[in-house]
């Protein structure tokens, strides 16, 4: 082998080692789909989730949970949950298991977690999040964990396992307490937060003023909240990015870019995994179900600003088109 060969042999080794080594949760370090929605909803859409888990390792799921009647039922809320509604134990988990099991054997941690489970907790009373730690211990061996510290601010590494657990944290709620607080100091925490989001719309705008204001707010008054050993990451409404959000959208251009890199830039400098929702591109004829506030209306508007928050180093895209967006992060 030539010097010159040799050279570049070495460097392709180093480059390779330093990726393999650097932390595929760490800030900027990748981005991947969250599966928006991933669950049948009153007896349809029954195979979002194998779509989900079809469209490639590593992913982001999102399952909304909601305590109905003494049950933790896969749903949109209590209000439109059904006793046909499944849950967890019975729906998720079965599977995602042979992907876990097999992750576990072959025991190669440079893309884990290959699932990211964000649950949507849409109510919860104390026996819904006991319900969630005790189903949990079911599943250690899986996830992705961390100690806790004696103190909060201090972020520890993460272990990683095959899947990784997110909530949202509102103000006021009691995720925190259950998922963190109550741990010993050392104990895992298997639950990670985000930043804590503070009430939506506190001054009742109209819904459409409410979200065509949203584009002049600076980050810095939706939060200065350091990341933490608990509070890791930070979904980010769509219309942050530019006017009116996905469905009253004007053009892309160099302003909503710049804006968008700005946004992950900030939240990436607290520390966020940083997350954008929810981006779709589809036509009346290609709609399987899915909500118009958060479509473009076709794969030549939704691509651009998919493959910009990729550029931006998002971390996270939610979109109801699995396939779609996940070819196109192969691809870039």
């Amino acid at each position: 082998m030539n010097l010159g060969r040799l050279t570049a042999a070495m460097l392709l080794s180093s480059t390779t080692l330093f990726a393999a080594s650097k932390p595929t949760v760490a800030p900027g370090a990748r981005t991947v789909v969250m599966a928006h929605n991933a669950y049948p909803d009153h007896g349809k859409y029954a195979d979002r989730l194998d779509r989900a888990i079809a469209s490639g390792a590593p992913f982001m799921v999102e399952e909304d949970l909601a305590w109905v009647n003494g049950r933790s039922l896969i749903c949109h809320g209590a209000k439109n949950s059904t006793p046909n509604d499944p849950d967890l134990e019975s729906y998720f988990f079965p599977k995602v298991q042979p992907m876990m099991e097999q992750a576990l054997k072959d025991g190669n941690k440079g893309n884990w977690p290959l699932v990211t489970l964000y649950l949507d907790i849409k109510n919860d009373p104390p026996e819904h999040l006991q319900y969630i730690n005790q189903l949990l211990d079911k599943y250690n061996a899986w996830l992705t964990t961390a100690a806790k510290t004696d103190d909060i601010s201090k972020q520890s590494k993460l272990k990683p396992g095959p899947m990784m657990i997110l909530v949202e944290d509102k103000n006021n709620d009691i995720k925190q307490k259950f998922f963190y607080d109550d741990l010993p100091v050392n104990g895992n925490i298997r639950v990670f937060g985000s930043y804590t989001k503070l009430v939506e719309n506190p001054t009742h705008l109209p819904k459409l003023d409410f979200i065509n204001s949203l584009v002049a707010v600076p980050m810095e008054q939706v939060t200065t909240q350091k990341a933490d050993n608990y509070h890791r990451w930070w979904g980010v409404d769509w219309a942050y990015v530019e006017k009116g959000g996905e469905e009253h959208h004007g053009e892309w251009g160099k302003e909503q870019t710049e804006r968008l890199k700005n946004i992950v830039q900030y939240g990436h400098k607290l520390g966020y995994l940083m997350g954008f929702y929810c981006l779709d591109g589809f036509t009346a004829a290609d709609n399987q179900g899915w909500e118009d506030e958060y479509n473009f209306g076709s794969m030549d508007q939704v691509a651009p600003r998919w493959k910009a928050a990729m550029a931006a180093h998002a971390d996270i895209i939610s979109s109801d088109q699995y396939e779609e967006l996940a070819k196109t992060i192969r691809s870039h």
